[in-house]
């Protein structure tokens, strides 16, 4: 009996898919390997069967079914990673797509108790139907999953004023290899032993696989204060970032593009500004009046406050413009090469990792940008966007192996974090056993204990 056929007896009806079309559809993810891939005509490895459980008890019985014939398990949210997190070959592919509900609103207590296969674009509209908003606002809302937002340890764009998921998640059911069912329990904290949790935040579906979640909502904005403003260089901008993180001021939004990345984003302006660019929003005309003081103090020469609006108007853009121009439809042409790589240090060793990158990343690709777009007291994140025209997609290929090459070889040498946001999948894995040092043996003893089996999404973490 096929494992399609097995699955069919284990799950509702209407479950489990074999079509062809649907197989295809799960191959792969949106990382840029896979789409040059993809772009060259090479047709990834296929699951085996996709699945469709409709709660999580459902989800049990699946891994239970599995970690008994030893089948592998590929958790499915939107399927928007970009560090290969997805590469489900002869696997049976976990699509959370029929568990996209909203349970329940506590408004008291701030809260929402969500499925996890639900996309952030449909649990926002879901709120602002009653007056409230997610703080947690990443690039890909219309793409992603409350439960891809668990397993890649996300970080949305408003995380200076709101936090990152593991600040806004205060709970989470998962289910464990051979069906096992943790439920979370909701409290404002607690101090009853390790955060056990946090095990399974940012685990990529190598652990188990979320099936509800609470968060933390905050209330709808009902008025936004805009500011922007220029810098002679780019240490200034980041003085000017360091200022506010650490400042206590909490705005929502504070990135800083340098002039690259600025000629980016801002590009389809008729007058696009120069860089380095600093937008920043706030909840309130005194809140963006301290933020303005401290920038100014670091040098920031006001520009215009039309530039943050159109930050807040094409945002989201990135995603659809990357899909855009990988499969040949921008000015690199057919065969381009685009990456985007975030990395994380602190504010004592930003400046030098900025540069080191910067310069080091100049000699392999055609364009080089960067913005500062996440600040913590301590330090803060870089996201490089790096795109060359290639003559093939053999080229485009080779590119972004050496872009990762240097990328994750400085980052280890100047003392960052290979990631911040993205998350490792398979892109990142060579390099996760030396940022993680000897805490990566007990990543390997948890999946030993968790997955005996080895069935959840092999190769991720590089487990």
């Amino acid at each position: 009996m096929s494992r399609a056929e097995q699955l069919a007896g284990v799950l509702s009806e209407g479950a489990v898919s074999v079509d062809d079309r649907d197989l295809a559809a799960h191959a792969r993810d949106l990382s840029a390997s896979a789409l040059i891939r993809e772009r060259s005509g090479q047709t990834p490895a296929a699951p085996e069967v996709v699945v469709r459980p409709a709660d999580t008890d459902e989800v049990a019985r699946l891994l239970a079914w599995a970690d008994r014939e030893r089948a592998p398990i590929v958790p499915f949210g939107g399927g928007s990673s970009v560090v290969r997190g997805i590469s489900p070959g002869g696997a049976v592919v976990v699509d959370l797509s029929r568990m996209a509900s909203v349970l329940e609103l506590d408004e008291k207590s701030r809260l929402v108790r969500v499925q996890a296969g639900i996309r952030g674009d449909a649990l926002q509209a879901s709120l602002a139907e009653n007056g409230w908003m997610l703080g947690h606002q990443p690039q890909s809302m219309a793409l992603s999953t409350v439960g891809g937002w668990i397993a890649t340890r996300a970080a949305g764009q408003l995380s200076l004023g709101f936090g990152a998921i593991e600040d806004v998640v205060t709970a989470f059911d998962v289910v464990l290899p051979g069906g096992r069912v943790l439920r979370g329990r909701v409290h404002p904290r607690r101090s009853t032993g390790p955060g056990l949790e946090h095990l399974l935040m940012g685990s990529e579906g190598a652990l188990g696989i979320v099936t509800e979640a609470v968060i933390r909502i905050v209330p709808a904005l009902q008025q936004r204060a805009d500011a922007s403003f220029t810098f002679k260089s780019m240490s200034a901008g980041v003085a000017a970032c360091r200022a506010v993180a650490q400042s206590g001021t909490s705005p929502m939004l504070a990135r800083l593009y340098d002039a690259e990345d600025t000629a980016i984003f801002w590009r389809r302006l008729d007058q696009p500004p120069a860089g380095p660019l600093l937008v920043t929003s706030a909840r309130d005309a005194g809140t963006l009046d301290r933020v303005a003081a401290l920038v100014a103090a670091a040098g920031g020469e006001p520009a215009a406050e039309s530039l943050t609006s159109y930050w807040w108007e094409h945002r989201n853009d990135a995603a659809e413009d990357f899909l855009h121009a990988m499969a040949g439809g921008g000015i690199l042409g057919a065969n381009p090469a685009i990456e985007t790589i975030e990395v994380s240090a602190t504010w004592s060793n930003l400046r030098d990792l900025y540069h080191s990158l910067k310069e080091g990343l100049k000699g392999e690709a055609d364009v080089v940008g960067c913005h500062l777009s996440h600040a913590y007291p301590e330090g803060a994140c870089l996201y490089f966007t790096l795109a060359s025209a290639c003559g093939d997609d053999a080229a485009a290929g080779s590119r972004l192996d050496a872009w990762w090459e240097k990328a994750m070889a400085t980052t280890l040498a100047a003392g960052g974090s290979i990631s911040h946001h993205h998350g490792i999948g398979r892109t990142r894995a060579r390099w996760i056993r030396e940022e993680l040092g000897d805490w990566y043996e007990l990543l390997v003893a948890l999946k030993r204990v968790i997955d005996p089996n080895g069935i959840m999404n092999p190769g991720v973490l590089g487990l």
